[in-house]
């Protein structure tokens, strides 16, 4: 024809046939077992790498504040303060870089560096 529609692949089946063989699938048949278990896996690799990516944020924020705090202690006259709450906010730091080497262990790292960032 000239013009007309492209046919795709699927419209070859009857609609009723693909809604069939879908209700004629044993839920508990090796197959669908092993997507069920890689879903999992997929599931459980890419909520770490979420936590991790909030980790890494959460320490470049922290540091960055705590950099910021610090080049106040110059100019203002309770240093003392300053030190101590620098102190406090890296010792936050510290727990969070505790918490990044807590959810790598057991892991390969090389599938979770880019969630890591270097600032």
């Amino acid at each position: 024809g000239s013009g007309g529609f492209r046919k795709r692949k699927h419209d070859n089946f009857p609609h009723g046939q693909r809604r069939e063989e879908k209700e004629n699938v044993n839920p508990s048949s090796a197959l669908m077992m092993s997507f069920k278990s890689f879903q999992l896996e997929l599931d459980t690799r890419h909520d770490k790498y979420e936590r991790l990516v909030k980790l890494s944020r959460d320490i470049t924020i922290e540091s960055k504040r705590t950099i910021f705090l610090l080049h106040r202690f110059t100019s203002a006259p309770n240093g003392e303060e300053i030190l101590n709450e620098s102190e406090v906010k890296l010792d936050a730091v510290r727990r969070k870089i505790k918490q990044v080497a807590q959810e790598l262990i057991g892991e390969d790292m090389y599938q979770f560096h880019r969630a890591i960032s270097p600032g």
